[in-house]
């Protein structure tokens, strides 16, 4: 498998309470050998067996985490974790999300378009699949 190597790009993760799925979503990552810049995982006050967990992952998935001793809601946490982005590009997600093989190829193109078109500060990637039972 060719390795996906989005260098200028942040994977930015909102947490909450999740931290299996979250483990997840990097394994998906990590399986498909997609890799980021940085990934910075925003956690909004998760229980302390969760906040547990995150720091275990972290030196699996080396990945930087913020974290607030409040809940504030999930804009508070997706601005929190954007503060911490020094890359010229973020891919925000939630922890449930789940990349599929076509992912890297759409994301490409995503980001094809917004170095092409200065004028563009968006790209939006969604699929129309049925959402699987909770693992």
């Amino acid at each position: 498998m060719d390795q996906q190597i989005f260098d200028h790009v942040t994977l930015l993760v909102t947490h909450y309470n999740r931290s299996r799925s979250l483990a997840r979503l990097l394994q998906a990552f990590k399986d498909q050998a997609i890799t980021f810049g940085d990934i910075v995982v925003s956690d909004d006050s998760s229980q302390p067996e969760h906040l547990d967990k995150l720091h275990e992952l972290k030196s699996e998935f080396n990945y930087r985490l913020i974290t607030t001793p409040v809940n504030r809601g999930l804009g508070n946490n997706i601005n929190k974790g954007q503060d911490a982005v020094q890359t010229s590009y973020t891919l925000y997600v939630q922890e449930d999300f789940e990349p599929t093989p076509a992912f890297a190829d759409h994301f490409k193109d995503a980001l094809h378009f917004l170095e092409e078109d200065k004028s563009l500060d968006i790209a939006r990637l969604y699929a129309y699949f049925k959402y699987p039972y909770s693992k």
